[in-house]
């Protein structure tokens, strides 16, 4: 593994386990225990690689990095398709969204799921390590994913009940 790939891995573990983000110094000071590198070569591959988005912490900042956040991003999204049969080829991954929110009611001894709870099956794997994510903890991928991917969001509710028992449409 090249040492922009390690500086890569490393931050989108340390962020993933920081809930997702952390301000640009101290994401480099955790990155820089493990691997040694510069601010101004961090800042460089931070800015690059498409795993990172850096995002302004106050409006009145003349100079990106001195007081921004990075993100962690990722392109992957879980797969509508892949218990039809529509799904030949497919880019996404084939997993219970119920399981990477962590609340799957099935494959607990009772009743099988019906969708994959398997992260490492040949078709995840595969993806994962195209996108240079298959070292993430599970945990750390769940919140990459829950983060990115905008189907994983709650479900609008179109009504909403008052104590008058009236509905009203948002």
């Amino acid at each position: 593994m090249s040492s922009y790939s390690r500086v890569i891995h490393h931050a989108t573990s340390i962020l993933c386990s920081n809930k997702g983000s952390l301000a640009l110094q101290q994401l480099h000071r955790k990155v820089f225990q493990r691997v040694e590198i510069t601010e101004d070569d961090f800042w460089y591959i931070v800015k690059k690689c498409s795993r990172f988005v850096a995002v302004r912490n106050r409006e009145r900042t003349d100079e990106w990095g001195t007081d921004c956040v990075i993100v962690a991003k990722t392109s992957l999204r879980l797969c509508k398709n892949y218990t039809k049969q529509d799904c030949r080829d497919c880019q996404e991954l084939h997993l219970c969204k119920y399981f990477v929110y962590g609340n799957c009611r099935f494959g607990k001894g009772r009743k099988q799921c019906k969708f994959s709870h398997d992260v490492r099956s040949e078709h995840n794997y595969t993806l994962l390590r195209e996108c240079t994510l298959h070292e993430l903890h599970e945990d750390d991928l769940f919140l990459l994913l829950l983060q990115n991917d905008p189907t994983l969001l709650p479900e609008k509710h179109t009504h909403t009940k008052y104590s008058t028992g009236r509905s009203t449409t948002d």
